[in-house]
């Protein structure tokens, strides 16, 4: 039994008229009549009372029918959801994402890939970018927003944004009452920084500056995550450098302030495998070239 037999029978069930029936479906009636004799057959069963005046659905005819609509139905919708996964339309996309880049930037390519594709479920991850590089080489992530370098060949990356370094200080720290920050400012100050294992190289430049003047900050606590960092600092644990995209989240006790020139912006990347050929994937890339574009 095909998918055209049912096609073939339900055509006739619904016009109860070979003749008629042969017509809609572009086949000739004797062909028609022959693939109805051979689907009886195949099912052992009447499914037609037919005589030179009328055509009626047997008892059993009535049931198939019901069966047939139902097969016919689920195919056409299984046609449907082939098609639109072709183009990336329907199904699952899995991004991890670093802290500093839930922010507004990211929610407007959030809103432009909801908008384009609404039949696509995201699944967003909080994660470092150690975890994502992990993750994405394993397959157990699509994309990643996270910071270079990337470091393997099977991983494919884009430049989306760019963020300036700021300071992060608790309110009330002796350094908000300057104007204007120097590197020598820092000299003897606690640091509250990120796990070297989960951030490698962030303070490199940072520490860079302050020993070109000979000030010499000092680590005074680890974090693992940036939120922790972020709490801590408003806590008055010490202070430490971040990216200017997290002063948009407010937070009580914690203010920011302009860092002396000489730092490197802060780069994102977008990441992929290079063998990933999802139109999902190429889809959500390109709400980050569109956004550039605009940019």
């Amino acid at each position: 039994m095909e998918l055209r037999h049912l096609r073939y029978f339900t055509a006739v069930a619904d016009t109860l008229n070979f003749h008629r029936a042969a017509e809609i479906l572009h086949v000739a009636q004797p062909a028609l009549s022959s693939q109805i004799k051979s689907l009886e057959e195949e099912l052992n069963v009447q499914l037609f009372i037919r005589n030179t005046r009328s055509v009626n659905l047997t008892h059993a005819g009535r049931v198939f029918l019901e069966e047939a609509r139902t097969v016919l139905s689920a195919a056409n919708q299984a046609e449907k959801r082939a098609r639109h996964a072709d183009q990336g339309l329907v199904g699952t996309l899995r991004v991890g994402i670093i802290a500093p880049t839930a922010n507004a930037w990211l929610a407007k390519i959030l809103r432009c890939f909801h908008q384009k594709f609404p039949g696509v479920q995201l699944s967003l991850y909080d994660l470092t970018s150690t975890e994502q590089i992990h993750r994405l080489r394993a397959g157990e992530l699509d994309a990643g927003l996270l910071r270079p370098p990337v470091g393997f060949a099977e991983l494919d990356s884009m430049h989306v944004e760019e963020s300036s370094q700021i300071l992060a200080m608790p309110a009330g720290h002796r350094l908000s009452r300057k104007e204007k920050l120097t590197w020598a400012d820092f000299d003897g100050e606690g640091l509250v920084m990120m796990d070297p294992r989960v951030q490698h190289g962030y303070y490199d430049s940072f520490l860079a500056e302050c020993a070109k003047v000979g000030a010499t900050p000092r680590a005074v606590q680890y974090a693992h995550d940036i939120q922790t960092k972020m709490w801590l600092i408003s806590a008055g644990f010490g202070i430490a450098p971040t990216t200017a995209t997290l002063a948009q989240v407010k937070r009580p006790g914690l203010i920011f302030r302009p860092l002396p020139k000489g730092l490197p912006k802060v780069e994102t990347v977008l990441v992929w495998r290079k063998q990933d050929e999802s139109p999902i994937l190429a889809n959500f890339r390109g709400c980050f070239k569109e956004l550039s574009t605009e940019s």
